[in-house]
């Protein structure tokens, strides 16, 4: 069998997160020789699922790393009084710790892609259930659909008036083309629902629930918000009663990285992890030689940290796979955050996943906004997304909550996990927090509620994925930089109806 070095690659990938792992499954099918390469020693890169012991393991390397991603990490093993039952955490593999756990809409153009790559069915995808409010020690179930609002007997007629008028907005047939109008864009969220809707403030906290948003409701424009609502609207009840978004079993997007991964391998990739791509530079040669791409490009020759040299036509990678490719990066030094930290908790929290209609399922995954005091209402919203036991995350009797805030300083770290023991203190759940990892992801900027960041190609040979806005929903923008790239690569137009387009017997099902 030939070297690697002995090899001439058509593409070399650089990173196993979402983009790289896609691009890998579009090309699987090509004819194309591609080399899939990751300094990690596990798939997913920043979207990668740990289990307990790879996570303590990363937080302690982090700070040694040149992560352009992630900082700060910390663990906390909070103390049990004398009084409280001995609960102990399960063995490590027990655990599969989501460093970016995203839902996915029903109605996001992403499902469709997996189905038509052929992949879903190495997957098992979980309804994402109710969202809730957590204000003043309780819990209060968002309505998420018209008739959700009529059977609230919380609300009184007028509210119920104020939202209707509201919903009917969101869902009316020309609301996609009146998005963006100079009205809308013109007002925030918190403006419209007080002056155009009546809608009172009690409503605001869940309405921006709804939305996902990770601006407050006087930060994020109105257009904005409205598209994100009608998003989770239209959503509601497109694969059944009760539900709008699903969750991929067993790690959410880091699952699909690793089907995709394997669809690649299945496809003739090959795959190495734990080997960076540490230098990259142009192979000087004639027309004559083989050291020439067939469209007269120099082949690009680079040294793999174990020393080993490859030579490719392509290489495609982020800047965290790539970091010797950093200078001149248009997005310089991240200039916002958002904190985010995993808690194991010793106790299944039932009450959070009701079943979501008479013949519907029982949800995996559950939402809640943390509703804080009202001289905290110019602050980021806290969103705490809760998996049960049936993600497959953790073991029986335990749950995941996974919090995240937008913020790069200490006081929103602070608020985060302050937010996670109130809410533990104010359920069934009170002293049953087991495990705490808290991370600062740096958002270089790129705001989830603004148009996904594009390709960035810095010469015909060299892709770069842009960091990810950091979104509790999975962003459809991705498939345009993944489409773009394979376009490039493939010499194909991004209209392309191929793309991630393949016969039913072009992927073998793992056994």
């Amino acid at each position: 069998m030939e070297t690697l070095s002995d090899e001439v690659w058509d593409v070399v990938i650089a990173g196993t997160r979402i983009p790289q792992s896609l691009l890998a499954l579009s090309l699987s099918r090509s004819g194309k020789k591609v080399l899939h390469i990751d300094s990690h020693p596990y798939y997913g890169g920043s979207d990668a699922g740990l289990s307990l012991q790879d996570a303590e393991a990363w937080a302690q390397d982090l700070d040694k790393s040149s992560s352009t991603v992630f900082k700060a990490a910390s663990i906390v093993h909070p103390s049990r009084s004398a009084e409280e039952p001995a609960v102990k955490l399960a063995s490590s593999r027990s655990y599969t710790l989501c460093l970016n756990p995203q839902i996915i809409y029903a109605r996001s153009d992403f499902l469709p892609k997996l189905v038509s790559s052929r992949i879903h069915t190495q997957l098992e995808f979980l309804a994402v259930g109710s969202w809730w409010v957590h204000r003043n020690g309780s819990l209060q179930k968002i309505p998420s659909t018209r008739e959700d609002v009529f059977n609230d007997v919380s609300l009184s007629m007028k509210d119920k008036r104020g939202l209707m008028k509201f919903l009917r907005y969101v869902l009316q047939e020309d609301a996609e083309s009146s998005l963006g109008g100079e009205e809308d864009s013109a007002l925030s969220l918190q403006d419209a629902l007080n002056t155009k809707f009546k809608v009172p403030e009690s409503l605001h906290a869940p309405l921006l629930a709804l939305a996902l948003s990770p601006r407050d409701a006087s930060s994020i424009r109105f257009d904005i918000a409205l598209a994100r609502i009608r998003r989770h609207m239209l959503s509601m009840g497109y694969f059944g009663p009760g539900f709008g978004a699903v969750t991929a079993k067993y790690g959410t997007t880091s699952e699909i990285c690793q089907v995709s991964c394997r669809a690649g391998a299945v496809g003739g990739g090959v795959y190495l992890l734990g080997h960076e791509l540490k230098t990259l530079d142009s192979v000087t040669g004639d027309s004559s030689n083989t050291d020439q791409s067939p469209d007269g490009l120099p082949l690009l020759e680079g040294t793999l940290s174990d020393g080993t040299r490859i030579k490719t036509r392509v290489v495609v990678g982020d800047l965290d796979e790539l970091p010797h490719l950093q200078h001149g990066s248009p997005e310089g030094t991240p200039s916002t955050g958002t904190w985010r930290s995993i808690n194991i908790v010793a106790d299944p929290l039932k009450e959070l996943f009701p079943q979501t209609s008479d013949n519907g399922p029982v949800p995996a995954a559950a939402m809640v906004l943390v509703d804080t005091n009202a001289h905290e209402s110019a602050k980021s919203p806290i969103y705490l997304q809760i998996h049960s036991e049936d993600t497959g995350e953790c073991p029986a009797g335990q749950c995941i909550i996974y919090a995240s805030v937008t913020g790069g300083d200490g006081a929103a770290k602070d608020r985060l996990q302050s937010a996670v023991n109130t809410f533990l203190d104010t359920t069934s759940a009170k002293g049953s927090l087991l495990w705490s990892l808290s991370y600062l992801v740096l958002d270089s900027a790129n705001d989830p509620t603004l148009p996904y960041p594009p390709l960035r190609k810095q010469s015909s040979q060299i892709l770069l994925f842009p960091p990810a806005p950091q979104d509790i929903s999975f962003p459809d923008g991705v498939l345009s930089t993944v489409r773009d790239a394979w376009a490039t690569i493939m010499n194909a137009s991004p209209e392309d109806g191929s793309f991630l387009q393949f016969d039913e017997g072009d992927i073998e099902a793992e056994q």
